[in-house]
């Protein structure tokens, strides 16, 4: 089972889950990568990011207009 929790709640799961003897460990997604600069792993949108970019799925524009354009 996976939930998503607000970072600002995860405190509170924590002190829940040891109330009711549950316990607790957050995962990463096998093929997240690791940002040394802010030493946290990057997030589910900048992943699809990036297998969009692998796979091609990329948009070229000339300047920022014709971009918004796009959109």
């Amino acid at each position: 089972m996976s939930i998503n929790i607000p970072r600002r709640d995860i405190s509170f799961l924590r002190k829940l889950s040891e109330r009711m003897g549950w316990s607790v460990r957050e995962s990463v997604p096998s093929d997240a990568l690791y940002d040394p600069e802010s030493g946290a792993y990057l997030n589910e949108e900048t992943m699809q990011a990036i297998r969009d970019a692998e796979a091609g799925k990329v948009m070229k524009c000339d300047n920022l207009g014709k971009l918004l354009e796009t959109l």
